[in-house]
């Protein structure tokens, strides 16, 4: 499926080498990277406009439907381009959801965990937490105690929903409100409605497990055809991303907490082998996050550090006394473990960059731009779930559409008459982008880059 990470890889060409120019001492395994990626992007553009039958789920073959894909970089254009016509509709994660159908504009016909193939994306990851392969080695107790303040403060985020629309709409809006045209819509409104569309949780289970693993082989097809090498893939397990060990001695310590708080565990159990470790005087413990209500369990752990202080022992201690602090303590047994910043970037594969050119730490991000790097070359592992679901597709309110299959019905009407329907997708490589594909597929159909021209 070339067409699904093909953005990934353009992106990446670009920050390889621009990585090259801030790090000369990689610049020869960079150099490599980016003469892969450009060999592989010239196959991917000669595979993309392949005619004829698709095979679809009940194994029959029928003529290739096809939907445009709009790329937009990013989702804030999204509405506004189904406003005024430009699109049918568009694909997004929250809050962008919610923004369409309670400014009127559009309505969600389905989400993402109702896509086919049927039962495929029940549990689908989004947000990951990563870790650089350096701070594993070298400070694996911070990475505990990151993974536990995320795990306690995902915890305390399902169990308290009604505390999230408030603390979400003063990290990522402030005072402002959300404007469409002359529409003003209320943050706290719009995160009310969209934060019960996702589950925050810390556990791979195995539906999680299964959907990640779609996404691993995904970035195996493309890896896999430049050098006839198993990349990813049939042989490359989701497991082989991934390192646990942090979240089982989290996990460890935040139930020891619960069954006995007047008793808390040594602290050497933070660490590895018994060995203790701490960031260096002077220097901070970099974490990345996105500017997203996924992250919600984030914005919690530094709004209400003093519960997860008092009753874990363990926090992020904001330094400033404001609505989103950039500056921040990380606390352990009442002391001081070390300085932290936080860092937001635009997309999930800034953060990933970033990393690979030893400017982040730790980040919370999407676990496609978190598996595309790490395939690629990136030191890093994924430590946990953060937020599963999240996705969905969005029509606009005169499309009749209730369900997937209307949308189905719809998009190949307009395929046979010669207009195909436009949908906006934020970008190649997403998440939402790589689920979407994968329905169009399974249900007959393909997504194809829609020209860029304005729609009379």
């Amino acid at each position: 499926m070339p067409e699904i990470a093909l953005n990934i890889y353009i992106n990446r060409i670009k920050e390889l080498m621009n990585a090259a120019l801030h790090n000369s001492c990689r610049f020869v395994r960079i150099l490599i990277s980016s003469a892969l990626l450009i060999f592989m992007l010239s196959f991917c553009s000669s595979s993309s406009s392949v005619e004829g039958t698709l095979k679809i789920e009940d194994g029959t073959d029928k003529a290739v439907a096809e939907v445009e894909l709009l790329f937009c970089k990013g989702q804030s254009i999204l509405p506004v381009l189904l406003t005024t016509g430009q699109i049918d509709g568009y694909i997004a994660w929250q809050p962008y959801l919610s923004l369409a159908e309670m400014s009127g504009i559009g309505k969600v016909v389905a989400l993402s965990q109702d896509f086919p193939p049927e039962g495929v994306w029940h549990n689908h990851p989004c947000c990951v937490l990563v870790a650089s392969d350096d701070l594993l080695q070298n400070c694996p107790d911070m990475c505990v105690s990151l993974s536990a303040v995320l795990l306690s403060a995902g915890n305390y985020a399902a169990e308290h929903p009604e505390e999230l629309p408030k603390i979400t709409a003063d990290w990522l809006m402030g005072d402002r409100d959300y404007l469409l045209g002359s529409r003003i819509i209320s943050p706290i409104d719009i995160f009310s409605q969209s934060l019960y569309s996702f589950v925050f949780s810390s556990k791979s289970n195995d539906e999680w497990n299964s959907s990640a693993q779609i996404l691993v082989d995904r970035m195996g097809d493309i890896l896999n055809t430049i050098d006839n090498a198993q990349h990813n893939g049939l042989n490359t397990s989701i497991s082989e991303f991934m390192d646990l060990e942090p979240y089982c001695r989290a996990a460890d310590w935040i139930s020891l907490h619960n069954n006995s708080s007047h008793h808390p565990p040594d602290p050497h159990y933070y660490c590895f082998n018994g060995s203790s470790c701490s960031i260096q005087e002077g220097n901070r413990l970099r974490i990345g996050y996105l500017m997203i209500d996924h992250q919600a369990p984030l914005f919690v752990a530094v709004k209400n550090w003093r519960y997860f202080h008092e009753r874990y022992a363990i926090a992020l201690k904001p330094v400033e006394d404001i609505k989103r602090p950039r500056y921040l303590e990380l606390l352990k047994n009442g002391q001081k473990a070390c300085d932290v910043e936080l860092v937001s970037a635009p997309t999930g594969q800034n953060l990933m960059t970033l990393m690979e050119q030893g400017n982040l730490d730790m980040a919370i991000v999407g676990i496609t731009p978190a598996i595309g790097s790490i395939s690629l070359g990136c030191n890093a592992h994924i430590l946990q779930p953060v937020q599963n679901l999240g996705c969905g597709l969005v029509l606009s309110r005169t499309s009749g559409a209730e369900d997937w299959d209307d949308f189905v019905s719809l998009a190949r009407d307009s395929s046979d008459r010669g207009r195909p329907l436009r949908i906006g997708d934020p970008d190649l490589g997403t998440i939402i982008d790589v689920i979407f594909q994968d329905a169009l597929n399974a249900s007959g159909m393909r997504g194809v880059k829609a020209s860029e021209s304005i729609r009379q």
